[in-house]
């Protein structure tokens, strides 16, 4: 064999044993902006972080993309290279399946950035009557469908004592987001699910999936008024335009925003302050967190350098300024945690500590 077929054969068998770079076709060339998949639960706190990191770090603004739990879990997990996100946002922690399946992709190095919590409450407009709602209240208000004796009929109730007599002699109308939202999602899950959880008549005639579908599937008359993403921004008109008396589904954050003109209502008898949400007192608590892929930081960090300023995005994510008291992510409705909890997180992040399930 000549020289050079020898030295053509040695550079090939180089090439294909190389590991793959983040710039190689498998993975798309460096990015210069930060990629990110929200939960709209966690849209407001994003982009407050997003303009702090231009200012404070000269970094782009970050590309943010909103997105459910469950397709921004899959993509984040779906390998390591610049065509997959860098960072979740997601309201509830990665589960052991979801963990594993990174991994099983090569996701091994996750940074887990536990900022603290935020919660769906209910309100009315000031001037409105404040009443206490329960999770079996909603699901008899608003299900297509609710049981009657042994059977399954359409739901014809239009008035909150038409439920129960200590609830007041109002219409039934209800503002939310819109089905198919991260926000809609977890109404579903604490509201809805949560109230028909334990009736006879799902035990007897449904199976789990089946069970899921009966308790969540909301009624189509207008008792039910949806918004549409983003929330915190079209909100207030679709409430302003509702009839008397709606009770508003929101997130905290959302409430805090439109606080002058909006009044709290007590679920099971405990009203949403900043105490029994952080103290999980409350029923319908989200933590929120932020999810880092350190494969894709700058190699000096352990990365494959996809894109820079992911250490900056944990610093600034994880200082007193954002999530502490005070803090400019508290002024928009999170609710921090105890400070021993939130230093323990932050030198746990900064080291690059792995999240393990």
């Amino acid at each position: 064999m000549s020289t050079a077929r020898l030295m053509c054969l040695v550079i090939l068998l180089v090439s294909l044993t190389a590991p793959v770079a983040a710039g190689t076709a498998a993975g798309g060339p460096p990015r210069d902006a930060i990629s990110i998949m929200v939960s709209p639960l966690q849209t407001a706190f994003t982009r407050a972080l997003s303009d702090r990191l231009v200012k404070k770090y000269d970094l782009p603004p970050l590309s943010i993309t909103t997105a459910l739990a469950v397709p921004a879990i899959k993509a984040f997990c779906g390998g390591i290279g610049a065509r997959f996100p860098d960072v979740i946002a997601i309201p509830r922690q990665l589960s052991s399946h979801e963990y594993d399946s990174c991994v099983e992709n090569g996701v091994v190095d996750i940074i887990e950035l536990p900022v603290g919590s935020d919660a769906l409450v209910l309100a009315v407009r000031k001037g409105d009557l404040v009443f206490n709602l329960t999770p079996r209240a909603f699901y008899f208000a608003l299900a297509a469908q609710i049981p009657d004796g042994e059977n399954f009929v359409p739901n014809t109730f239009t008035r909150w004592s038409d439920l129960d007599p200590r609830l007041p002699n109002l219409e039934i109308n209800v503002v939310g987001s819109e089905n198919g939202t991260s926000i809609s999602a977890f109404f579903k899950e604490i509201f809805m699910e949560g109230g028909c959880r334990g009736l006879r008549q799902f035990k007897v005639f449904y199976s789990a999936p089946d069970r899921v579908a009966m308790c969540t599937t909301l009624r189509e008359d207008g008792r039910f008024i949806p918004v549409k993403p983003p929330i915190i921004t079209t909100f207030k008109d679709v409430m302003e335009h509702a009839p008397p008396g709606a009770v508003a589904v929101i997130p905290y954050t959302v409430y805090r925003k439109n606080a002058a003109w909006l009044d709290l209502l007590p679920v099971l008898n405990v009203l949403p302050t900043a105490r029994t949400i952080n103290d999980d007192d409350y029923e319908a608590v989200s933590p929120v967190r932020y999810y880092v892929k350190r494969a894709h930081m700058e190699q000096s960090l352990g990365g494959t350098g996809v894109v820079r300023g992911l250490y900056s995005f944990i610093e600034e994510t994880m200082s007193e300024d954002a999530i502490g008291p005070g803090g400019y992510l508290e002024s928009l409705g999170l609710v921090i945690d105890d400070p021993e909890e939130r230093q323990r997180d932050r030198e746990s992040a900064l080291r690059l500590q792995p999240f393990r399930h």
